[in-house]
Order: C-alpha cells, then structure tokens, then sequence
C-alpha cells in the first residue's frame, strides 16, 4: 500500500511518496498526494515544497499503475483527473521543487515538467515510454515538454521513447542541476532552504508574475509583473527586506 509522508525542515515542506516495490503512481495515491501539497501550501510553516520517493533499488518510480489504467470505467476521465493532480506542483502558490533518480518512468517524469524546480542523480535515468506499448502520454507530457525544449526535441523523445540520463537532462534544461546520487536529498535540501529563507510571499509573487505571464504578449505579460510588484511592495516583508538591506542585517520576515 502506498504511503505519503510530509513534515516541515527549516520552513521547506517535503512530501514523499512511498509505494513498494516499484512505486507505483495509483489514482488513491495521486489523490492523497494533492491533499498533501494542498496541505503544504496552506502551512504556514513552509515556504517551498520538495516532492521526492525513496528509491526502490534503482528504481524511483515506474510510472502509472497499467492494471487500474486498463479496469478504469471513463479513461478521459482518468486522464483528466491524474493531470489536474499532477498539475497541482504548478497550481500551489509555493515553489515547488522534485528531486528524482535511478530509474523513472511515465507519469513521474510527467508529474514533475509541472514542477517549478526540478533536480536528479547522476544515475537518473528518463523515459516516456508509452509510445512503445501503443499508447501516448496522457498526464500533460506531450504539452509540457514541448515548452520546455522546444517542438523537434519533444517529439524525438516521446515517439521514440527513449531514455535520457542525467547529463542530457542538464544540457536540455529538464533539470535545473545534477548531483551525486548518494547526496542528492541533502544537496537539494541545502537548495530549498535557501530559497526558504527568502520572503515567502515575493516567492509567491515572482512564481504568479511568471506563470500569468507565459503565454501572454510581452506588453502584457509587462503589465501582469507590475501588478503583482506593486502588490508585493506594499507587504510587510518587503519593508522589511529593503530595511534590512539598507541596515546590512539579516531580515525576519513575517509572512505579511
């Protein structure tokens, strides 16, 4: 049975999902994991979301459960339902960062184009490898990648279906870095919790400006960044942060 954890360290919320032995993505698990996160944006104690699983031999996650995708009554609405939780890394007001390695498959690899932040092992091992059993990806692969890396490169990936490791995942910008297996928890750790000690709403403020703004003319993508810096100056932490500055001391901030 699966099993989702989360506590808080030094204001970053880390989730992890456990499934064994493979850990598979199951529609109760999806369903808890977007409780989780939902949960993790409303704690006030944590400024930035880390999702991860612990590894299964060498492998992070074999992707969606094919037996429940195969019994599901209304497959558009599996399809529908698994993206919107997916999607919800992108949804939450808080950066959210996913940390994988070994081998990971399908729906993980998915899940985590809607992340804001994404870092692997340098044993990561990538596919969509749907294409190889007669079916495309349906948890927003096709979509997502696309605007990651571009058309030509996505379609290489996803109808052909290969693998990626770590070192192409960095030179295509899928990753943000790549670590040392045996550190990668802590070395992304380390990452989050310097973003966390930032102000937690200029980091909310910067993730809207940024994702509002992504398909918009750059006229109004302009105006959209305005508004949310006119919003976020006016905080509390903001004051504080240029106070700060000005004083040369370490800002507290409130979180208002």
């Amino acid at each position: 049975m699966h099993t989702v954890n989360y506590e808080v360290k030094d204001h970053v919320g880390v989730v992890m999902y456990s499934n064994p032995p493979l850990n598979i993505l199951t529609m109760a698990g999806l369903a808890e994991l977007q409780e989780v996160f939902r949960r993790a944006d409303r704690d006030p104690e944590a400024h930035v979301i880390l999702y991860s699983m612990p590894m299964q031999k060498k492998v992070f996650c074999a992707g969606m459960d094919l037996d429940e995708m195969l019994a599901y009554e209304n497959i558009r609405k599996y399809c529908e339902v698994s993206k919107e939780i997916f999607a919800t890394l992108q949804a939450v007001k808080k950066p959210t960062i996913y940390v994988y390695d070994g081998i990971v498959r399908g729906g993980s690899f998915e899940m985590s184009l809607f992340a804001d932040f994404r870092f692997c092992g340098e044993t990561t091992n990538i596919a969509l490898p749907e294409i190889t059993i007669g079916i495309i990806p349906g948890g927003g692969g096709t979509q997502t990648l696309t605007r990651l890396i571009g058309e030509a490169k996505a379609k290489e990936i996803i109808m052909t279906g290969r693998a990626l490791k770590s070192d192409e995942l960095k030179a295509l910008n899928i990753v943000n870095a790549v670590y040392p297996s045996e550190t990668l928890l802590e070395d992304a750790l380390v990452f989050a919790k310097k973003m966390a000690m930032t102000s937690p709403l200029a980091l909310q403020a910067a993730k809207r400006a940024i994702q509002e703004g992504r398909n918009a003319t750059i006229e109004a993508a302009l105006r959209i960044e305005t508004s949310h810096f006119v919003e976020n100056f006016h905080t509390h932490d903001a004051h504080e942060g240029i106070a700060a500055f000005r004083e040369k001391r370490q800002p507290c901030y409130q979180n208002k």
